[in-house]
């Protein structure tokens, strides 16, 4: 009942007129004081050419108050709507509810509009008057609610009906001789309906006058930008005159938003019909509801210029999909089609900070390239002594790097201005280096204009000024004066502009993220399990990912992702992803991490190393909010860059000291390829005394002279002082960021991706925006972290597609790519730029040009990150002893089954009814990590039709083994008895992580259903993935050159370290040798990949053992020097095969036979020489020569020694030793070639020397 009389009655409102009876005389004066000072404003720029000036010389609303008369509720509305019709009246002439004293000092609404006929000193003021006014009317008010603060979205207002107006008008005679014109017949009538005409469209019913609330209070423009239009004009074809005798027309092409003002052109070609332009304008958008408009115009000297069409684009299309390329747009004119229009437009968006549940925004990503919105809204105290009558007629104009951007109108006759149209949205390529500018001039008709004050900041210094709530400024070069400015900074993730950074910034540390697992996670498949991997976002940014476990809810990463971060303001999302196949993936959940947690300054402003790595377990939420399911493991640490200087920076202060700052700074604007056009036709520019965008220079020099006098200034950031080191002081700092700048290319491919990848990462660091032509102008910068200079390698490749799974080198996707030392690129790309030329496995040839910095990192590497925690792992199964029996006949059939991270990797062959077996085989994988391989062995036997018993399992502690070193171990098993042989051997290397799931690692060589990874026996092919470390040998990029592959050197590497690259199929496997006793420390070998065959790698190999996928060819040398500890009486005789394809091998020499009652005989001069490679694979055998066969006492595998030292060595064979000495010799080898030993830090730091096994002395 209460809601149907709200329905239908209305309510009084008495308490709110006895309130405004005792607030109006206060709130009154003040009232009428702002609206003199915002109508002021308007009329002084609405002046008509032939008055000097308008302006409101007096107003009030009198001292009765308004009153409100009823008001109606509609409850029945929608939740968040307030519906509500108030009837009000404002009759200050009745006085029939006034008291005595009320109407004593009774006061009359007035307001006196002054009106000044003539010029300057020789004018005279005419006053308007208009009084005694009433008002009367029906309103609907509606409000919509909202959540977030303010919790009113906007105010929706329109009148139910015509208001009530009466008032009495007089334009002439003043307060004396004034007459209403209100009595002249049918004028009254007239000026009624003009009011209500110019009111109907905007508030009377069914319209509605919109306030939005929560808009004006957070500060934003209702046309606020959205982005970024990058509009490519290649070139129009088939042009037409209508004019059938204007002959061939000189076309230029005007860019502009639903055909207004224009926003750049292009350059005028004369006499051409099919004209190429080839050239980018840059243009703000503030709606997707917009069109794109391509005006082409015929240029002509004295005439004006004439439309030859329009072409146009919807910008909907573009919210969808960002990139459209090869548009061919028909230009229309009056309705008939004139020729095509060809180009590209692509969309960069805003970037905006991530919306939390309570409504509250994260902040935006840090970028150095964005849209500014610069407001200068008015003027105070300026100097009105420069002006003959005390009042001035200012304007102000806005600047960017000495370019006018925005002039604002003239006002007339104040001192005190409110421009409502001093706000100017443009594109920033490098913020750090933009200045803004601020000139306030005063307006004369014919004499130059005065400057009143001028004012010019940087923006990063406003930005700065503005966080701590500065909003007035002190004019420089003026006695009096302030001005009220504003900046808005939008980031755009813009890529492709030239003269510009692409948005880098420098980073002041980086965050370091180790994915340790996830337990229980969500599964979003209704078949299988979800493919889990993990990834970190920057501000919303993907910055770094894991690899994907398929199948698997409780994945296991142990990777570690470094993430640059910029300041304490940004946040860090770890989100677990499930990969899908088809579609986005999706989210399984995400943690947020603020970087003001683990960024602390010192007092000297020097950031502090935050490296406790306390592990902390989260629950995962979808989008942060919601029901939690699933635990992320992981810890974070913080390290700080070194305040490192540079060059670039430097140099452009530098200019900016000896007075060149201008120039300079004009290039960090808008791309030069935009001609904006700030004033109307384009035709008509080129008569303006200066087209807007040029520097007027002496305009310049006084803004710089003047900023010197300002009173703001930035509060002095507490920082470390800058360091210069050089080249070789640099690369002594093992951890840092290398920066590196893509300047241009010349490619042999277009629509590829540059893609930049460091050691044994299974994703790119750093991709760039998709090339779209062969020579193009790449402007961005990126970055990639190095844990180990010395010993990291780089990868430059050329891919047609975005790995989007970690399968980065398939042949289908990778056209071309350069692999070397990033120690010896740095030196020589280090603040220069470089060309490095990339060829194909086409042959084709690809050259980009790269520039480089290194800014270090304070930080201490964790050693299982080190290069010597990964690496391939080789396992010389030798013998067992004493092993329990498990069969009926007191013997076992036993083998060895290796496990490494709870996967199968290697089975040895079974050796039956025996309890001392001799297996002598051997097998390599690669190992992720030394500390966290979980390696074991079981020694089982084996039983026909049943299954095979344990006789006894061991663990391998991998952490024991130094890299390089051969280390024999004897294992107890865990069983009765036994004990298990084994000789080891790790070589440090990168290995490459992929999917996990069915595999491990990325690459191999295993047949369809084999575990991925593990090795074949035989060839012992190293497990795929494991990447050729460039940082072995002293010379990465050093090679000889082979007319088989072809060679790339560039203006990067200097004669003799030259980078070379293949493109063909997976590289030819290696056989590798058995560990011989005595060996010496062996630098790595250099293993197959998986992929297509790196570059880089190729020339890796070519120093450390001649052409990738084949070895030297040459000469082995041996030399049997005597034998012991076989049976006493036996006659010892040595036999050597060469291992080659065929079953058993070939024989290639035998000892005489010796006889000694001691065990032990020793031969003189027993040496032979056999042809063969360097890995030529051999095998000893011992036997007792006999007349009726001969006794095998034992054998074994064996390779040359090709590491140049020829020395003695022992082998095991049977129950015996034999002692040999082998060289190789290579074909055509001179010692002179041979590369010198170097420096490997081993796992814990320590020096070893490493020979070279490149060649062998003759």
């Amino acid at each position: 009942m209460a809601k149907a009389r709200l329905e239908t009655d209305t309510e009084s409102l008495e308490w709110m007129n006895g309130f405004l009876l005792k607030f109006w005389p206060i709130y009154a004066p003040v009232l009428c004081d702002t609206i003199i000072a915002s109508v002021d404003q308007v009329l002084s720029t609405a002046t008509p050419a032939f008055l000097d000036s308008l302006r409101m010389r007096f107003f009030t609303l009198g001292s009765k108050p308004p009153r409100m008369d009823h008001v109606k509720t509609y409850p029945r509305a929608e939740d968040d709507i307030v519906l509500m019709d108030w009837r009000f009246s404002f009759t200050p002439n009745d006085t029939s509810d006034l008291t005595a004293r009320q109407l004593k000092n009774k006061v009359n609404p007035k307001v006196i509009l002054e009106v000044r006929i003539g010029k300057g000193m020789i004018s005279k003021g005419l006053d308007v008057i208009v009084e005694d006014f009433a008002f009367s009317g029906l309103m609907r008010v509606k409000v919509k609610l909202q959540i977030p603060f303010p919790h009113i979205e906007k105010v929706e207002m329109c009148f139910l009906g015509r208001p009530e107006i009466d008032y009495v008008c007089k334009p002439l005679g003043g307060e004396t001789f004034g007459f209403d014109i209100n009595f002249i017949p049918g004028l009254e009538s007239f000026i009624q309906e003009q009011i209500h005409g110019n009111l109907q469209p905007m508030m009377y019913e069914p319209n509605v006058f919109p306030i939005e609330i929560a808009k004006m209070l957070a500060g934003n423009p209702v046309d606020q930008a959205i982005g970024v239009l990058a509009v490519t004009i290649h070139g129009a074809h088939g042009l037409k005159n209508p004019d059938k005798f204007g002959g061939t027309p000189d076309p230029y092409a005007v860019v502009s938003l639903n055909a207004r003002d224009a926003l750049g052109k292009t350059k005028t070609v004369q006499e051409n019909a099919n004209p190429r332009w080839n050239e980018t304008i840059y243009v703000i958008i503030t709606s997707f509801n917009d069109s794109l408009t391509l005006q082409l115009y015929d240029w002509n000297e004295y005439r004006k210029d004439k439309e030859l069409g329009t072409a146009t684009f919807a910008l909907e299309q573009v919210e969808e999909i960002t990139e459209h390329e090869n548009l061919q747009m028909e230009v229309i004119a009056n309705g008939k089609p004139r020729g095509v229009v060809q180009a590209d437009v692509r969309f960069f968006p805003v970037l905006e900070g991530l919306r939390l549940e309570d409504g509250t925004e994260e902040p935006a990503p840090e970028s150095n390239t964005g849209i500014a919105r610069f407001t200068v809204e008015q003027a105070k105290d300026l100097d009105g002594t420069k002006s003959l009558i005390g009042a001035l007629n200012p304007y102000a104009v806005l600047l960017l790097n000495g370019k006018e951007i925005h002039t604002t109108r003239k006002l007339k006759r104040t001192n005190n201005p409110i421009w409502d149209d001093g706000s100017k949205e443009f594109l920033v390529t490098d913020r750090k280096a933009a200045r803004l500018g601020l000139v306030i001039k005063d307006d004369r008709d014919i004499a130059t204009d005065p400057i009143l004050g001028t004012y010019q900041i940087k923006i990063d210094d406003m930005m700065q000024l503005m966080d701590k709530g500065q909003e007035w400024y002190h004019l420089a070069g003026a006695k009096t004066g302030r001005a009220k400015m504003m900046l808005q900074w939008k980031p755009v993730a813009m890529k492709g502009i030239t003269g510009g950074s692409g948005g880098y910034i420098t980073p002041i540390g980086v965050m370091r993220i180790h994915f340790q697992s996830a337990r229980d996670l969500r599964n979003l498949e209704t078949m299988g399990k979800s493919d889990a991997y993990a990834r970190v976002l920057l501000s919303g940014v993907e910055k770094g990912k894991t690899v994907t476990f398929q199948n698997n809810l409780n994945p296991d990463w142990d990777e570690v992702i470094y993430v640059p971060v910029h300041s304490a303001r940004e946040k860090l999302l770890l989100e677990v992803m499930d990969q899908e196949n088809i579609g986005k993936d999706r989210s399984l959940g995400l943690v947020e991490i603020a970087a003001a947690d683990y960024l602390k300054q010192a007092d000297n402003g020097e950031y502090q190393v935050h490296d406790s790595k306390r592990p902390m377990s989260e629950a995962l939420r979808l989008h942060g909010k919601g029901t939690p399911k699933g635990k992320l493991n992981f810890t974070v640490a913080f390290y700080p860059t070194l305040n490192l200087a540079d060059p670039e920076e430097e140099a452009e202060d530098e200019k900016g000291v000896n007075g060149n700052n201008t120039d300079r700074q004009s290039d960090n604007s808008v791309d030069p390829s935009r001609r904006s056009l700030e004033n109307g036709d384009p035709s008509s520019s080129r008569d303006q005394t200066r087209e807007a965008g040029k520097i007027d220079t002496t305009l310049a020099r006084q803004l710089s002279k003047n900023e010197k006098e300002q009173e703001e200034t930035t509060e002095e950031v507490k920082a470390p002082p800058k360091l210069r080191l050089s080249p070789e002081e640099l690369v002594k700092h093992e951890s840092g960021l290398l920066i590196f700048k893509l300047i241009e290319g010349n490619l042999a491919h277009s629509d590829v991706r540059v893609e930049v990848v460091m050691d044994d990462m299974a994703f790119p660091s750093f991709s760039s925006s998709k090339v779209k032509s062969k020579q193009t102008q790449f402007g961005e910068t990126g970055d990639a972290f190095v844990r180990e200079l010395e010993f990291s390698k780089i990868t430059l490749r050329l891919r047609e597609k975005t790995d989007r799974k970690g399968d980065s080198d398939k042949p289908d996707s990778t056209i071309a790519k350069l692999t070397g030392s990033t120690m010896d690129t740095l030196l020589r790309c280090l603040n220069k730029p470089t060309e490095l030329i990339l060829k194909g496995s086409d042959g084709s040839t690809n050259r980009i040009t790269v520039s480089l910095r290194y800014i270090p990192v304070k930080m201490h590497l964790d050693p299982s990150e080190s290069i010597n925690n990964q690496g391939n792992l080789r396992v010389d199964v030798l013998d067992a002893d004493d092993l329990p029996a498990a069969d009926r006949n007191g013997f076992s059939d036993p083998y060895c089954k290796f496990d490494l991270n709870g996967k199968e990797i290697y089975k040895t062959k079974i050796q039956k009814k025996t309890l001392h077996p001799a297996w002598n085989e051997y097998f390599e994988c690669p190992v992720a990590s030394r500390t966290a391989a979980k390696f074991s062995v079981k020694v089982m036997d084996w039983d026909f039709g049943d299954k095979a018993d344990l006789l006894g399992a061991a663990d391998i502690n991998l952490e024991l083994l130094d890299p390089f070193k051969p280390k024999e171990m004897i294992l107890g098993l865990d069983g009765k008895s036994g004990v298990l042989r084994l000789k080891l051997l790790f070589k440090p290397d990168y290995v490459t992580r992929s999917r996990q799931g069915s595999s491990t690692f990325s690459g191999t060589f295993a047949a369809p259903g084999k575990v991925i990874g593990a090795p074949v026996k035989g060839v012992s092919m190293v497990g795929g993935g494991v990447v050729k470390g460039a940082s072995f040998l002293r010379h990465g990029f050093k090679s000889k050159k082979d007319s088989s592959r072809d060679v790339s050197n560039g203006n990067a590497m200097p004669p003799g370290d030259e980078p070379t690259m293949n493109g063909d199929g997976a590289n030819t496997p290696r056989i590798n040798e058995p560990i011989p006793d005595g060996l010496p420390d062996l630098p790595p070998q250099t293993p197959p990949h998986a992929r297509s065959r790196s570059f880089g790698g190729a020339s890796i190999a070519s120093v450390a053992a001649g052409t990738p996928g084949r070895s030297e060819t040459g000469a082995a040398i041996f030399t049997i020097l005597s034998a012991s500890g076989f049976p006493q009486g036996a006659k010892v005789q040595v036999h050597v095969k060469q291992l080659t394809g065929s079953k058993g091998g070939k024989e290639v020499h035998k000892t005489k036979a010796l006889k000694s009652a001691s065990g032990q005989v020793e031969w003189d001069h027993e040496m032979f020489q056999v042809n063969c490679s360097a890995d030529t694979q051999f095998q000893l055998l011992v036997k007792d020569d006999k007349m009726f066969g001969d006794e095998l006492l034992g054998e074994t595998l064996f390779f040359v020694d090709d590491s140049s030292t020829g020395v003695e060595k022992t082998v095991k064979i049977g129950e015996g030793e034999v002692t040999l000495k082998t060289t190789f010799v290579q074909k055509e080898e001179s010692v002179k070639d041979s590369p010198k030993s170097i420096q490997r830090k081993s796992f814990l730091s320590k020096r070893d020397r490493v020979p070279s096994r490149g060649t062998t002395p003759v």
